[in-house]
């Protein structure tokens, strides 16, 4: 690789936007060496505006925006990151204001110096860069904005492979634009390698070396060249090194020229010692996995490495047009066969790989049945027709399960084939030519012949009755059912539970229309099926229905109707046979009391109320109590019943805990210090939590006198 050693400045480029009213918006964009560069970027880098006559007439100053490294862009495939290169892009923008002037102004930035191992030039380390654009007097009254370029050229080039670059720019006024290999221009030195003024025009085109010139930049075979009309760069470099470069684009408007925008840089040519390798499967035209029968249509994944652009020849023989440059192709065969398919991978490039793959490229083979629609027992007779893709040399085998007529068959499309029995009954179907073969199932419904039967689970019940209806009929899918239950209720699901509210004898009926397989109508009707006998009316009341264990007495009244005989269960598991009256319950609870009616016909009904017996509730706390042993009112003892949980605690006057207890059997003998010693005479504080036996809590705060 050529030594990069580099002073400073490598590329740049400057023009305008006009903003209106005599401002333009100057932009100079500027690339130097990050790798090797001594000088950093100007800050501040100066812009210099001369009149047509050469007078300066004053010096733009652009604070230095920052920078940014760029990425080694190379058109290249071949290249694999190994040029010790590195490029950074500073972009000033700066807005002046100018009046109009007969012939416009120049603007014009230099610096000094370029790379010392250019070798296109002479003295390329003293030879700086003159960055310079017009604006002509036309930009004040049409406010003309020059062109300026799209992309920037890539910074690394490899020997011996092509360049295709777009060094397009655009316009904001949309003018013509063409293009064209230009001499950059020289500038500054190293005495004075950033000019303040920069140099007033005319400025010096650099030296070339023979053979380079500006229209031949460099080594290229064919030569290097730019499409006037569009921008587009090419080249086949064919030596190593650094080369100064310059393309201008030049506006014009009806014939005139307006501006230049010449913008000159430096191309590294290197040696790319990438690799490819070329590498790809036709899945469905596998020969090796037999997965060749997907019809003529053949789909190629790509699975190359380190490749950009390809080539493909699809090995059709004859023909010129069974190629591609597609990442991953589809190609249309024109006949069945065997075939080499050849990719080439970054053809034309040093680094291209070939790779070959013989593919065998076949019809598919269809071997769906289409699916007969039903039949009916009495009469079927089905006819069957295989898939129409298939070679002509193909053969079928047909299989027909179940009581078929014939269980196989190597027509191609067999007719009359019939069930004897009703049911459902797969079909199998395999064809096969000389390469491929493909199979399919389907299943053929035979439907029984149209019948009507149901059944019940009761036919006598008393009201109100829930009666379930069996259908035990024989019909289709799809059929009509409609069911009528002789109390002018209907229904047409297949399976119905009726509900009969009113006592009496009801006849049913049920109407079957089959409107697939075995077509037709037919019904059942039975008279007196179902009989609903009446049910008394049971009733009970209850006063009062809650009531203390102290007084548990409930008076009961039967309020039933229409029975023969009722008797009261109180809920405890009694029976008594004259419901009114009082009744006495024995424990606390809630009883669900039920009062049971019967009729003549032996029909039953219930009626129920809640009862709730509820436990009683009392505390009493005495206010003093004398413990000296005397067997009179020794203990501080709370008395109550009713009580499902207790906590007492005792506290002295300083409020200190002396005596706690959660037992309602042990009550507070006077003592204190975990029963130590006796407390002194006094008055101390009580504080007694209850819960009662309905999981009320009762708290209880106050005091207490211990004489002695």
């Amino acid at each position: 690789m050529p030594s990069l050693r580099a002073t400073h400045i490598i590329g740049g480029e400057i023009y305008y936007d006009c903003l209106g009213n005599g401002q333009f918006r100057i932009t100079l964009k500027l690339y130097r060496d990050c790798l090797l560069g001594q000088a950093p970027f100007d800050d501040p880098a100066t812009v210099s505006i001369y009149n047509q006559a050469g007078a300066l007439v004053q010096n733009v100053f652009m604070n230095f925006p920052g920078s940014n490294v760029l990425s080694i862009n190379t058109l290249n495939p071949c290249y694999q990151d190994n040029a010790q290169v590195c490029v950074e892009e500073a972009i000033y923008t700066e807005i002046v204001e100018l009046d109009p002037i007969p012939g416009g102004y120049s603007m014009t930035y230099q610096r000094c110096c370029r790379n010392e191992s250019i070798l296109n030039i002479f003295g390329p380390g003293d030879t700086g860069s003159t960055y310079t654009a017009q604006i002509p007097e036309s930009a004040f009254t049409d406010c003309n904005s020059s062109p300026r370029f799209s992309n920037f050229p890539p910074i690394v080039l490899c020997v011996n492979d092509p360049l295709i670059f777009d060094h397009s720019a655009t316009d904001p006024d949309g003018d013509q634009l063409v293009y064209s290999f230009c001499s950059p221009f020289e500038g500054a030195s190293t005495t004075a390698p950033m000019p303040v003024p920069a140099a007033a025009p005319p400025y010096n085109f650099v030296n070339f070396v023979p053979p380079y010139s500006a229209n031949n930049p460099l080594a290229s075979t064919p030569g290097a060249a730019v499409d006037p009309v569009n921008g587009e760069l090419t080249a086949f470099p064919t030596q190593l090194g650094q080369h100064v470069v310059a393309v201008c684009v030049s506006e014009y408007r009806n014939g005139v020229l307006l501006s230049v925008n010449k913008r000159d840089f430096q191309f590294n040519v290197l040696n790319c010692n990438g690799v490819s390798i070329a590498d790809f499967v036709a899945p469905t035209a596998d020969i090796e996995t037999g997965n060749v029968c997907n019809g003529l249509m053949v789909s190629f994944q790509n699975q190359s490495e380190f490749s950009v652009v390809y080539q493909w020849d699809f090995g059709v023989p004859g023909v010129g047009n069974d190629i591609s440059t597609a990442t991953n192709p589809t190609y249309l065969y024109p006949d069945t066969g065997q075939y080499t398919v050849m990719l080439i991978s970054n053809p034309g490039y040093s680094c291209s790989d070939t790779s070959f793959l013989e593919i065998a490229v076949y019809r598919e083979i269809d071997a769906e049945i289409e699916p007969p629609d039903p039949q009916c027992i009495t009469t079927n007779s089905f006819d069957f027709t295989a898939g129409i893709l298939f070679e002509n040399s193909a053969t079928f085998f047909w299989e027909f399960t179940g009581p078929a007529n014939i269980s196989s068959s190597t027509l191609q499309n067999p007719q009359n084939i019939s069930w004897s029995e009703p049911g459902v009954y797969p079909v199998y179907l395999t064809i096969n030519d000389p390469h491929c073969t493909d199979s399919d199932t389907i299943d053929v419904t035979v439907y029984p012949e149209l019948n009507v039967d149901f059944s019940v689970n009761s036919q006598n019940e008393c009201e109100p009755a829930r009666i379930v209806f069996t259908n035990e009929s024989s019909f289709s899918p799809g059929a009509t059912l409609i069911w009528d239950f002789g109390d002018g209720n209907t229904s047409n699901q297949t399976n119905p539970v009726h509900v009969y509210t009113e006592p009496g004898i009801y006849d049913v009926r049920l109407i079957i229309e089959n409107i697939v397989g075995c077509i037709d109508t037919v019904e059942l009707f039975l008279d007196d099926l179902i009989t609903i006998r009446p049910s008394p009316n049971a009733g009970i009341d209850a006063n009062p229905r809650v009531q203390s264990i102290l007084t548990p007495e409930i008076e009961f009244t039967d309020l039933s109707t229409e029975f023969l005989d009722t008797w009261l269960e109180p809920g405890n598991g009694d029976i008594v046979d004259e419901p009114t009256g009082k009744y006495y319950y024995s424990d606390t609870g809630t009883y669900y009391a039920k009062i049971v009616a019967v009729n003549e016909v032996g029909c039953y009904d219930t009626s129920m109320v809640k009862i709730k017996i509820e436990p009683i509730y009392a505390f009493f706390i005495p206010n003093a109590f004398s413990p000296n042993d005397d067997g009179v009112n020794d203990l501080f003892s709370p008395k109550g019943e009713g009580i499902k949980t207790y906590e007492m605690f005792i506290f002295d006057r300083w409020g200190d805990q002396i005596f706690y207890t959660d037992k309602f059997n042990q009550q507070w003998d006077g003592r204190a210090n975990d029963g130590k010693k006796p407390a002194p005479l006094g008055v101390y504080n009580y504080k007694v939590l209850v819960l009662d036996m309905q999981k009320t809590e009762h708290i209880y705060v106050g005091k207490v006198t211990l004489v002695r």
